[in-house]
């Protein structure tokens, strides 16, 4: 049939293709003022008609376009195209014409549509369904699921197809036999018959073995896909505790690794599978080609191997296991480090980090190597099984008694059968017992995450609750939120030891009240607000909203963290989070949360695109866009922890007063006004807001000591804690100052331009694969060795040929009666195919692990070097896709597929020498074979090696959709969006579902081709030969046996030559992250001339200029300031100043520019001069997020092992944390796998603080590191610092400005320049008689909006630290 309508269609789109490619995938909006809309929103601001939807979050929008191939596979075709591989080969040669012959690069946009067959919902539907209705679900289940389940009825036509052409092929031998008997005999007409009955058997063959995989392939990818999306439903609906239990690591290893090996094991399994019907028709042929039972001798010779694959295979099972234990710790301590990576450096712990994953990787490369060794040996008796046991045979017949001749008919037929054997019987059996053990392994890993038991909530008094819920009343007007004796514990196995978090709490929360809870670090404040989420493992007592057992509750809950989870993704998209766009709403939201000013810097506004974690963002940026994702969703409770602390008090203010007293609790209810009131409940260290909230419960290590009002709690605190309670009357009886209101910008419209993304496209990366690329990689091996395999190769092929010459001979060597001398040769020959084989596997298989071992350590190597703008810019999903998917397909693959391209082509080749020599008249047709084959191949390899690309490519989208639903569960699980993530993932499954499938099409098409062109060579042959050496028996029977077998693998090797190129593409990647640019050098030979680097702490920046990367936007513009060493520096300034960069040029985050004369020196020296590793090694750090990694306690402080335990625990013992740590049983050796069940945010930045104690820096920066602790823990760490380093200089980022008041001196940074340094005291008087602050300052400004009270007292720290001066 014709496919003009495509080819037209595409010449349609062809003028504006280039455009395509260039714009349509960044195109995002700009600017258009529209006063007059605005305008009608501000006067309307209760509008209730929802805006016209935005496309949801992760949802990359595009253009509607015509489909560069409008149909799907076999849409438009008949039904004996499809028999033929028509529509696949037609679709092959569209590429062709339409793309690689006009230059282009096949892309994703080139792809088929998905058929409504191919589509997986319906399989992953069903398959979901069934995984519910088991309680618990094992590895057989899995087995049922999904080769009896939904995929049921492909499974049955690929066991079909493969057992119809087990059939056939033993017709083969017997047909074959018969031909050479006829012409024996003389039997002319009869040698014909048979050898045109052969041609047909012959062609029956190549249907119906492509037909079968073809639909193994489709089978595949389908119970591929239905596994992930198996496994990512479950994930959605596990607590984040769960998540942590189940092995973040395990399970990201689970889903690259696993699952994505089981494509080529679930191929295997069916071809393996059809082996037993192989078996019972070659034991009826040889029973009556040699009269009786002895003709079974040979079978039961060959199944010789089963024990030793067996043996071997069972070795390699637990090597497995242990393997992917190893590979699991190793990809967790990966992602921590691409996850922690500017922090990782900051501590200049790069070295502890490669060591860490070096050892793992060590272990997993030993095993690796195990299990590689036993597979070759495996091989080693598969590859020549026709050979040995074939020769076996022949000895015991003859010298047993049983045969004294023998025609070369049955001798050569026996070697076909056998031939059949090795492939269908122990080549198959082999695969199928690898393909067993791997499917077993996997399926049982992913029964176990299916079989994750979800931690939620789980109550220790059900019985009791139970009877509570059946007396409670429908009607319900009590507390919206009850606690009573509530007592909870970040464990879901509880024993009578086991140490609760929150102690018998009893709260009783009404609907439209606010609460603010209060307290020390540690004291359970967050964990509170898990309870609330639902997202503690088990608790005591009652917890019931609307009167009913919580997990019943109807609330709608709305959560900022103290972390933020940010998507890489646009601000907008961020915000909406899945829901509908409504545009008064949404203005709203921006409004009440202060995000707009720091849109109207953006150039592109709230479609500007968030780098990875919010790289692109400022702490307080991400806290407030967190709290306006959290405003959108209009929930009945809202939970904030912490966000006034990230932001500075002017923006905190706003936010308090806008955002949670006039937002939720004036225009929600306005615009709910059926619905109840909302619930505040603010976690924050903040006390000057914990004042203004209807309820203040305040707690102390678990136990809520005091709640209610200001005044009901007023004389209870004074006893508890008498520092407190005095800030807290301060701020009470403080003057309230008229609260003024930020204008109301105007919103802007954007249309039409381009921009740059952050994240660049992975497919924009790629560079194609040519002779450089197998240079590189084979530089990795031995020269030697590579002449070694090669060599060794050539001479098993030759080997083997001479070994079926005497064969062939064997009626001559009868008739001489020299017998003895023809079984001495084919022993000697079989000898020397055994040693020849077992070398070049052993130094193959050395050599590929070797070198892939090599690979990764390069990588790894490369990746602690690479600047963090590489990490901006590059999604975490992609780059550990290196490390798991490209690495395990190179670690699995390369050995068994570079020996199937050797072996197979090199028979190939040296089969059409044989039959050169014994036909020259077929010549013709190798000429034809080779020309044909050539062309095929060279368009074919383009195709489909680009194809697998593509296929490859979109792995990534998948890994990386994984990853933030794991990072960012509980957001996910709090905004109910767990329907609407399945769904993204379900349609990322069907484009990765219908890139697997158009690869595999275009492979089998490309291997029909070639099976079809080998065929018509073949029946050529066979008339050739059976016409022109009749008389011959000789020659006869071997060019039958070759022509009957030459061919059969000859496609496999070419799809396996395709299969090593597109694994080149996975070398190539892993060869791009060997080639990132380092940043400057970490070790240099001028650090040895400054052992003593710092000798002091002072730092000055000269005309600094600094921008995260090329092309964009400077962030520091002319900074200069000058810090004599010992100084302690304050630095202040509004979100998004320039203040974090500072410390980023400090530490050479991002290089200062060279072209504008800047200078960095530190200790008099220019920073450009040291190494990296010198200069961020010798600066502290504490950070504003807290940094710890999976590991102990004692890796965490120490990673490097240069202390003591004595050491360690005096450090403890001096960040106030000696007692938490020693209340763990393991101490110093307890496991942080959950972090956060074994310390809080607060107590996380004191094991920074301890890291700072341990390795007495002369500089020390704090990034906003005391934002989330409470005013007691900030007070000790500043005195902790100033007693433990009084010489050493100390620059803080701080939004308290309490924390700088006593500070030396205080900088003042507005948009990336310093606009004041001087101390407070100047900053804020005029005079030295000044009583209050009085002096117009951006500092004194800042200071006002803390309040009258608070700021008179930043006064008098001021003014008596510049007294004693």
């Amino acid at each position: 049939m014709s496919y003009s309508s495509p080819e037209k269609k595409q010449e349609e789109l062809e003028m504006t293709s280039q455009q395509k490619d260039n714009g349509i995938n960044n195109q995002i909006l700009t600017v258009l003022n529209d006063q007059q809309e605005e305008a009608q929103q501000e006067q309307q601001p209760l509008n209730m008609q929802d805006g016209q939807d935005e496309p949801s979050m992760l949802t990359i929008p595009e253009e509607e376009e015509d489909k560069f191939y409008p149909y799907y596979h076999g849409e438009k075709s008949w039904i004996i195209s499809k028999f033929f591989f028509l529509h696949l080969t037609e679709y092959s040669l569209f590429l062709k014409r339409n793309v690689l012959d006009k230059g282009h690069k096949i892309l994703e946009k080139h792809l088929p549509k998905l058929s409504p067959w191919e589509d997986l919902k319906e399989s992953v539907e069903v398959s979901q369904k069934t995984v519910k209705q088991k309680k618990k679900i094992s590895c057989g289940d899995l087995v049922k699921i999904i080769f009896f389940g939904q995929l049921k009825w492909i499974s049955l036509g690929c066991f079909f197809s493969y057992s119809l052409e087990a059939l056939v092929r033993n017709g083969v031998s017997i047909v074959m036999s018969k031909v050479i008997t006829s012409a024996a005999n003389n039997e002319r007409d009869n040698a014909y018959g048979f050898a045109t009955l052969l041609v047909f058997l012959n062609l029956l063959c190549v249907f119906t073995r492509h037909h079968g995989y073809n639909l193994a392939m489709i089978f595949s990818s389908k119970a591929r896909m239905t596994l992930i999306n198996l496994v990512y439903i479950k994930l959605t609906e596990l607590s984040a505790y769960s998540i942590k239990e189940a092995n973040i690591g395990k399970i990201l290893n689970l889903v690259s690794g696993d699952i994505n090996y089981l494509e080529f094991v679930l191929i295997m399994i069916f071809q393996s599978s059809v082996c037993f019907i192989s078996m019972i028709f070659g034991c009826y042929i040889l029973w009556d080609r040699f009269s009786g039972p002895i003709g079974m001798i040979a079978l039961a010779i060959i199944f010789v191997a089963y024990p030793i694959q067996i043996l071997l295979q069972s070795f390699n099972s637990e090597t497995l296991k242990t393997s992917k234990q190893y590979q699991d710790q190793r990809l967790k301590l990966t992602n921590e480090l691409i996850e922690g990576v500017r922090l990782i450096k900051m501590y200049a712990w790069e070295l502890a980090f490669n060591k860490m994953i070096s050892i793992m990787r060590q272990k997993e490369y030993i095993c690796l190597l195990k299990i590689s060794f036993r597979s070759a040996i495996d091989r080693l008796f598969s590859l020549i099984s026709q050979v040995w046991s074939s020769f076996i045979f022949f000895v015991i017949l003859y010298y047993g008694g049983f045969r004294q001749t023998m025609t070369v008919a049955e001798m050569i037929s026996t070697i076909q059968l056998l031939t059949f054997f090795k492939i269908s019987c122990v080549f198959m059996v082999s695969y199928g017992i690898q393909s067993v053990i791997h499917i077993k392994v996997s399926f049982t890993r992913i029964a176990t995450i299916l079989n994750i038991e979800n931690s939620e909530m789980t109550s220790l008094d059900q019985i009791l609750l139970k009877s509570d819920n059946n007396t409670q009343s429908k009607e319900y007007n009590g507390p919206r939120i009850q606690l009573k004796n509530f007592t909870s514990f970040w464990i879901s196995k509880v024993t009578e030891t086991t140490k609760p978090v929150l102690k018998n709490l009893t709260l009783d929360i009404q609907a439209g009240e606010a609460w603010a809870f209060i307290g020390r670090i540690g004291c359970g404040k967050s964990t509170l607000l898990s309870a609330f989420l639902h997202e503690i493992p088990a608790y005591k007592g009652s917890f019931k909203i609307d009167g009913q057992e919580a997990n019943k509750g109807v609330l709608t809950i709305a959560y900022v963290e103290q972390e933020p989870f940010i998507f890489p993704d646009t601000i907008k998209r961020n915000i909406l989070f899945g829901r509908s766009y409504d545009k008064v709403l949404y203005q709203k939201v921006l409004h009440a949360s202060q995000l707009e000013a720091d849109l109207s810097l953006m150039k592109f506004q709230d479609h500007t695109e968030i780098g990875e974690r919010g790289t692109t963002l400022s702490g307080g940026q991400k806290a407030r866009l967190s709290l306006a994702r959290a405003l959108y969703q209009q929930a009945d409770l809202y939970l904030f922890d912490d966000p006034l602390s990230a932001v500075d008090a002017s923006v905190a203010k706003n936010i308090f007063h806008m955002a949670i007293k006039e937002f939720i609790f004036d225009y929600q209810i306005q615009r709910n006004p059926s619905k109840k009131k909302p619930i505040v409940i603010l976690v924050t260290h903040q006390v000057q807001y914990a004042v203004e909230c209807d309820k203040i419960a305040i707690l102390n290590d678990g136990e809520l000591i005091a709640q209610g009002s200001y005044e009901d709690i007023k004389s209870n605190l004074y006893m508890i804690n008498e520092e407190l309670a005095q800030q807290l009357n301060n701020t009470k009886e403080s003057k309230k100052q008229e609260f003024i209101r930020p204008q109301f910008q105007k919103r802007i419209k954007m249309r039409n331009s381009v921009a740059n993304n952050l994240i660049g496209k992975e497919a924009d990366q790629q560079s194609l694969i040519t002779l450089k690329t197998y240079f590189r990689y084979y530089k990795f091996w031995n020269l030697i060795i590579i002449l070694c395999v090669l060599s060794l190769e050539a001479g098993s092929e030759v080997l083997n040929n001479f070994y079926q010459r005497i064969i062939s001979l064997f009626e001559e060597y009868q008739q001489e009666n020299d017998i003895d001398t023809a079984y001495f040769l084919l022993g000697m020959l079989t000898l020397g195919l055994f040693l020849s084989n077992f070398i070049k596997y052993a130094l193959n298989t050395y050599s590929v692990q070797t070198s892939t071992q090599k690979i990764h350590q390069q990588m790894l190597k490369s990746l602690t070097l690479a600047p963090v703008s590489y990490f901006d810019v590059n999604p975490s999903g992609r780059i550990i896709n290196r490390f798991s998917n490209d690495l395990s397909l190179c670690d699995n693959q390369t050995n068994s597929v570079s020996l199937d391209v050797l072996e197979i082509i090199g028979g190939f080749i040296f089969a059409l020498i044989t039959l050169a020599i014994l036909q020259p008249y077929f010549l013709i047709m190798i000429v034809f074979i080779i020309a044909v084959d050539i062309y095929q191949f060279s368009y074919a390899k383009k195709i489909i090696s680009q194809l697998k690309e593509v296929e490859l490519m979109q792995r990534s989208p998948l890994f990386d959709f994984l990853k933030k639903t794991l990072g960012g569960v509980i957001q996910v699980r709090v905004y109910e969006q767990q329907a609407w993530f399945r769904k993204q993932f379900l349609e990322i499954s069907n484009k990765c579902n219908l890139n697997a499938l158009t690869y595999y099409y275009s492979s089998r098409s490309f291997g029909f081709n070639l099976d079809l062109v080998g065929f018509i060579a073949q029946t050529v042959g066979i008339f050739i030969f059976v016409k022109l050496n009749y008389d011959d028996v000789a020659i006869l029977s071997q060019g039958l046996l070759l022509l009957t077998t030459y061919n059969d693998a000859l496609q496999w090797g070419l799809r396996q030559l395709i299969t090593f190129e597109t694994q080149m593409n996975s070398y190539n990647r892993m060869f791009q992250i060997i080639d990132i640019l380092p940043e400057a050098p970490h070790v240099k030979e001028e650090d040895s001339k400054y052992p003593d680097f710092p000798k002091d702490g002072r730092v000055k920046f000269d005309n600094v200029f600094m921008r995260y990367r090329q092309n964009c936007d400077l962030v520091l513009k002319g900074l200069s300031f000058d810090i004599q060493s010992g100084q302690k520096i304050g630095c202040v300034g509004r979100t998004g100043a320039g203040k974090s960069s500072i410390l980023q040029a400090i530490f050479r985050m991002s290089e200062i520019e060279n072209d504008k004369e800047s200078k960095l020196i530190i200790s008099d020296l220019d920073v450009r001069k040291l190494g990296l590793h010198k200069l961020r090694s010798n600066i502290g750090i504490i950070p504003q997020s807290p940094f710890l990694f999976t590991g102990t306690i004692r890796r965490n402080l120490d990673p490097f092992d240069n202390f003591t335990d004595e050491q360690l625990w005096k450090a403890l013992e001096q960040t106030d944390l000696i007692n938490h740590v020693k209340a763990f049983q393991n101490g110093l050796l307890t496991d942080m796998s959950d972090v956060n069940s074994v310390f809080s945010v607060g107590q996380k930045q004191l094991i920074c603080l301890a890291r700072i104690i341990l390795f007495q820096k002369k500089i020390i920066v704090l990034d906003e590191a005391t934002a989330n602790v409470d005013m007691k823990t900030d007070d000790f760490i500043q005195e902790t610092l100033k007693k433990k380093f009084t010489d050493c200089t100390l620059i803080t980022i701080a939004h308290r400005l309490n924390t700088i008041a006593d500070y030396d001196k205080v900088m003042v940074v507005s948009e990336g320049q310093v606009i004041e340094f001087d101390t407070p005291f100047n900053l804020l008087a005029n005079s030295i008689n000044s009583t209050f602050v009085d002096k117009n300052t951006e500092f004194s400004r800042l200071v006002k909006n803390t309040g009258d009270q608070n700021a008179q007292a930043i006064f008098d720290i001021a003014k008596q630290k510049h007294i004693k001066i």
